[in-house]
């Protein structure tokens, strides 16, 4: 009786091997195969390219679906929660475990202040790999752009809509000072889906009043795919299945399935997409835990030049016309709702914080329904407070108020605007300036 039998026959377990030939065929193939395998091992020298060195920009790309819960209660009364892309928080906890681990440092209250993240925004594989050629990069579509179909047409096109008064004798329950947002072109019919994710020079383009074709968005934008998966609960005690404990959980997807074109490559649109982040500590390549169910991401370093650059021209334009607008890149947190708590009621001026001196006022609103935020405090071994945030894609409009050098406005560029310093380090309120007219 063999060993393999008799440790059968006496109740015992036989590790699996999945590299062990099954017949005498097998066997004698496996043996040639690993003679040929240790000749070539001495024959082809393994050459390895050096990693790259620790950048303060990095990018992080998910080897499975990442799952990022709203922080309600997860039991059978619930149901499924939705994917979410991953919160500033949730990638704020992510480099700063990394940068603990890498550096030695204890896992404590100054953790938070140490590590700044602005982020996180896509970049695309596939375009702008060339380490001095900038990346595709991807934000979140405008608010004041919506996805419409013309009378008589299957097909819907992108309009914008933009700060307008009101008509003689129209009015709304809107707080004093602020203009409606309203289409510039009024067709009629229900918003249809598209792309939720644009890429950053069509924003810009659209920021200068070129409107993007909703084939270009199309080709060139994402919607985030959503997988989702079933799992069993298992038994603490017994490390085994429960009986009817099955559960479900959906993970955003992204690497999508998606057939090649005729050239044998993916369409632009669902290249590999990964997560572009900037924080003020440097970062060395590596394996991290990013969301729910501590699923694994591989982080890289990238030349600090890839992050996106000011166009030329762009902040004497805004001082030019006198207005500007800042569109969410990443969810804000502001304590009265919608309006940064920088920004005074009555008045509707303010400073931001991160560009003292530049005096603005609020003239519009375009924002998309509030996003909830909430998460296990360590510290405390309690939930945390659910949170209203501001949704990214949202637009604030202001009016200039006094003089200003166009330098002043380069902090804005690119810099989380929340109220508290803390959400401002968590990587809430990540805005983007641009040129805007105000109206009279």
């Amino acid at each position: 009786m063999t060993k393999k039998k008799k440790s059968q026959a006496q109740g015992k377990r036989v590790r699996y091997d999945k590299q062990r030939p099954r017949s005498a065929v097998d066997r004698s193939t496996a043996r040639a195969t690993s003679r040929s395998s240790r000749a070539r091992a001495v024959s082809v020298p393994v050459c390895r390219a050096d990693p790259p060195p620790p950048s303060t920009l990095v990018t992080l790309d998910p080897l499975a679906p990442v799952i990022v819960r709203s922080g309600r209660p997860f039991d059978a009364s619930n149901g499924l929660d939705e994917a979410r892309f991953p919160p500033p928080s949730t990638l704020a906890g992510c480099l700063r475990t990394a940068w603990a681990r890498q550096t030695g440092t204890d896992f404590g209250p100054a953790l938070l202040d140490a590590v700044s993240v602005r982020g996180p925004l896509l970049w695309r594989e596939g375009e702008g790999v060339e380490p001095d050629v900038a990346p595709a990069l991807l934000v979140p579509k405008p608010a004041d752009a919506l996805y419409l179909a013309r009378e008589g047409e299957r097909e819907p096109c992108c309009i914008r809509a933009e700060p307008r008064a009101f008509d003689e004798g129209c009015g709304s329950d809107l707080p004093q000072g602020l203009i409606p947002v309203q289409l510039t072109d009024p067709v009629k019919g229900k918003p249809k889906p598209g792309p939720r994710w644009w890429t950053l020079a069509q924003l810009l383009d659209f920021r200068r009043g070129a409107t993007p074709t909703f084939e270009a968005l199309l080709e060139q934008g994402w919607t985030p795919a959503t997988e989702r998966r079933t799992h069993v609960a298992i038994d603490r005690k017994s490390h085994a299945a429960k009986t009817s404990q099955l559960f479900q959980t959906n993970g955003l997807d992204f690497m999508p399935d998606q057939p090649l074109d005729p050239a044998g490559q993916p369409p632009a649109a669902t290249r590999r997409l990964r997560l572009l982040a900037r924080c003020d500590q440097p970062l060395r390549a590596g394996l991290v835990h990013l969301g729910g169910e501590r699923r694994l991401a591989a982080l890289e370093p990238r030349p600090e030049s890839q992050w996106p650059a000011v166009p030329e021209g762009w902040f004497d334009q805004i001082v030019k016309v006198g207005g500007l607008s800042l569109t969410l890149l990443t969810p804000a947190a502001f304590a009265d709702g919608f309006r940064p708590g920088w920004i005074d009621p009555d008045t509707l001026e303010g400073e931001p914080p991160e560009a003292p001196g530049v005096h603005l006022k609020l003239r519009a609103v375009a924002c998309e329904r509030w996003q909830a935020n909430s998460g296990w405090d360590l510290h405390k071994g309690e939930p945390r407070p659910t949170r209203r945030l501001v949704a990214a894609g949202s637009v604030y409009w202001f009016e200039l108020v006094g003089a200003h050098d166009p330098a002043a406005f380069a902090p804005l560029w690119l810099n989380n605007i929340s109220d508290t310093a803390q959400d401002r380090r968590d990587g809430f309120g990540l805005a983007l300036p641009a040129p805007w007219t105000p109206c009279a």
